[in-house]
């Protein structure tokens, strides 16, 4: 059963019907009780009043309250920018992000529910706004949940922590991929590995792989931000493992800085796609037209990027991911068809990983709700998009660890063994 504080969204598909639907009810509609799996309120007993009254003896015991799992969560709907309450493209772009997130975290809440577990849902607009943020942390909502998931960006993560009251409970960071170092907030939750966990998986692959005195390790360094923030810790990691590598920082010293006997792997993780696609063709040029063993790996951004298909094929290319999505799989198909029959719109990355987090959350509560905290980073979980595997740190909290490697095989990034 789930106690929602909002009304389940407009199945007409029209996303502006679903923003102008979330302006006439968010913290104004009274709770509405649904059975699992969303099918709504019971109907009102059909017997016939004349029926007569039990006996005293005859009468059942009082049943126990239902007691349910509270969880507040809070989003940038932006609502209080719709004007006159009629949402436009503008207003639903701008909710987007929000809109999708919650309607995947709902769909996770009902999955868990249909197995009995009750949960009471409090959904409240951050509005992107500081100000709004801190009064939300006072909300009485806040107080009476047992997890809090949001706010989304890390400034109103900060500005929330500041003056709510979280003791003995987690706040989680569900998108957020920053590290959460500078939050100060031992008991954040953060979903979205940092770049510092990608450096490791990474950095550790490459020790297995290319870790032979006979192999070459190539970092290829632009020195911009991007690349400053994954080869930093990276090189760390290789340094502890003992790996021995070469740092380069133009193009022209690629060729000799590559063995021509042996495993060659170049590392860049610049973002830059202007600067990323010519390193590709020379580097793929070497490989078909000079004979190097050359395989490279990118920064996991590569595949928001529109990069020649042919040479990451050739290069083999590799790139760390937390959220990968296997359209073959059977939860994956089941997943999208319960959205689509809900919404009438596709999911989208932010659907899948709100659902995700939504049942993990959903379940760690369910399952200890009393002492679930203790419980966090024992339990592991692989959800459709993104996985959950959390390690606790006392100046970063528990960030999740779940990363894997992808290679880019017959025209998409796939799954390594």
């Amino acid at each position: 059963m789930i106690l929602v504080q909002n009304h389940r969204l407009l199945s007409s598909g029209s996303k502006l019907l679903a923003v102008l639907f979330l302006c006439g009810f968010l913290g104004a509609c009274a709770p509405k009780i649904l059975r699992p799996g969303g099918k709504g309120p019971k109907e009102p007993s059909k017997e016939s009043p004349t029926k007569k009254e039990e006996k005293p003896e005859e009468k059942k015991e009082a049943k126990a309250p239902i007691q349910f799992n509270n969880i507040a969560l809070l989003l940038p709907f932006q609502l209080d920018k719709v004007i006159d309450s009629l949402p436009n493209s503008r207003d639903v772009e701008r909710s987007a992000l929000a809109l999708d997130f919650y309607q995947g975290f709902k769909l996770g809440l009902d999955q868990v529910a249909k197995a009995g577990d009750n949960f009471k849902l409090h959904v409240l607009d951050t509005r992107d706004n500081i100000l709004e943020v801190q009064k939300i942390a006072v909300d009485t909502n806040i107080s009476a949940a047992q997890i809090v998931v949001g706010p989304v960006f890390p400034t109103e993560i900060n500005a929330f922590s500041g003056r709510a009251n979280l003791s003995g409970k987690l706040q989680i960071s569900p998108l957020a991929a920053s590290s959460p170092v500078g939050n100060q907030v031992n008991n954040l939750v953060t979903v979205t590995p940092t770049i510092a966990v990608h450096a490791d998986v990474i950095g550790h692959y490459v020790a297995k792989q290319y870790g032979s005195a006979a192999d070459h390790v190539v970092i290829f360094n632009n020195n911009d931000e991007d690349s400053r923030k994954l080869l930093d810790p990276l090189k760390a990691v290789l340094d502890q493992l003992n790996v021995h590598y070469v740092e380069i920082n133009e193009l022209g010293d690629m060729e000799t800085s590559l063995g021509a006997i042996g495993k060659n792997v170049v590392i860049n993780a610049s973002t830059n796609q202007f600067f990323v696609a010519p390193l590709l063709a020379d580097l793929a040029r070497l490989k078909t037209e000079q004979s190097y063993d050359i395989t490279l790996i990118g920064h996991p951004n590569w595949n928001k990027l529109d990069l020649n298909p042919d040479h990451l094929e050739t290069l083999n290319t590799c790139i760390s991911s937390s959220y990968y999505v296997d359209e073959n799989s059977t939860a994956t198909g089941v997943f999208r068809a319960n959205y689509v029959k809900a919404f009438n719109v596709a999911p989208s990355e932010f659907a899948y990983k709100g659902y995700d987090t939504g049942v993990f959350f959903a379940k760690l509560l369910a399952k200890y709700p009393k002492d679930y905290v203790e419980h966090l980073v024992k339990e592991k979980h692989k959800g459709v998009a993104i996985g959950f595997a959390f390690v606790f740190n006392p100046t970063t909290g528990y960030v999740n660890n779940s990363v894997r490697l992808l290679r880019f095989n017959r025209r998409a990034y796939r799954p390594l063994p």
